[in-house]
């Protein structure tokens, strides 16, 4: 049988681990399609969020579930796929950061009044109201050590044992920088007493 980008599975096989979940036991094209449709939209406003390019978030997406997709037909064993597929995007963010090539101050100014009605568009596209839309200004704010750890608690409603897998750190880590993290973002909200 062939997949959907061509990769070869001989007769069917179904993938399985030692958990008893129902999507771990479904072909893989049903449990691709499963984890898209649920997953597509958080993923791309973390690849949005991370670049603030419209374009650039959409092909980083697509990018993601194409490995994920790979993943899936070499029969590699996914046991949270949630947190696999932000693992992927943000080290695809990183690549696509690394190999970014230096721009000057006047066309990134330029550019940063664009990418700002793209990020507005794209929210209104996603309906994000106008809180939450502060909120997530105010989380970009954050120290970088805290960001990305509150951005997937709070926005993505990630674990934090699922963050961890994300970030490559332990659980306690990941729990300590959300708390730290929280607290920064009372700060700036001017929620302090709360």
């Amino acid at each position: 049988m062939v997949c959907i980008i061509g990769c070869i599975i001989s007769p069917r096989k179904e993938l399985t681990s030692n958990t008893s979940h129902p999507m771990e036991t479904q072909p893989v094209e049903a449990r691709f399609a499963e984890i898209y449709k649920t997953e597509v939209d958080s993923v791309f406003r973390f690849c949005l969020l991370r670049t603030s390019d419209h374009e650039l978030a959409l092909d980083l997406t697509q990018d993601t579930f194409m490995r994920f997709w790979n993943s899936l037909c070499q029969e590699k064993i996914v046991k949270n796929s949630r947190a696999f597929l932000f693992a992927i995007a943000r080290n695809l963010i990183i690549d696509w950061y690394r190999r970014k090539k230096a721009i000057s101050l006047e066309s990134l100014l330029f550019e940063g009044a664009e990418d700002k009605n793209d990020l507005l568009a794209s929210a209104s596209k996603v309906e994000i109201d106008a809180e939450a839309s502060y909120l997530l200004k105010k989380i970009a704010e954050l120290d970088p050590l805290y960001r990305e750890a509150v951005y997937l608690r709070c926005v993505e409603e990630l674990k934090p044992r699922e963050i961890a897998e994300v970030l490559s750190e332990s659980a306690n880590v990941i729990s300590v920088r959300i708390n730290r993290g929280l607290s920064q973002l009372r700060k700036l909200l001017h929620y302090e007493n709360t």
